[in-house]
């Protein structure tokens, strides 16, 4: 049995708008299901990938789910092309700034800020 859309993704303008499905991302399973399901939903044809990750249904993260964003970063990189982080909440920027991943990662008020960024 595949395992159930832990994501949703749109595309507004060439930008890929991914939506988290769980509240949390936590355990070992639903973030390599997400993880895999946000990587099969990206080009492999080596244009630029333009991606924002709308954070506003995510209350809880892991660290596992860190090490995937840097890595979906290092993927993005190599296309030439740009991550927005959006829609964090208190606790979650927290998270950020504590690893010291805000430096690593575009991290953005809105999703509306995240957009206007990559269109730029």
């Amino acid at each position: 049995m595949p395992p159930a859309d832990r994501i949703n993704i749109t595309e507004v303008d060439g930008v890929k708008v991914v939506r988290f499905q769980d509240r949390q991302l936590f355990d070992e399973r639903t973030v390599r299901e997400v993880a895999d399901q946000i990587a099969a939903k990206l080009p492999n044809d080596g244009k630029p990938i333009r991606l924002v990750l709308d954070f506003s249904e995510v209350g809880l993260i892991s660290s596992t789910l860190l090490s995937k964003l840097i890595l979906l970063q290092r993927r993005i990189d190599g296309s030439h092309g740009k991550l927005r982080l959006c829609e964090l909440s208190p606790v979650l920027q927290q998270v950020f700034r504590t690893s010291n991943l805000d430096r690593l990662f575009g991290v953005d008020r809105d999703l509306r800020s995240s957009m206007e960024i990559l269109r730029a």
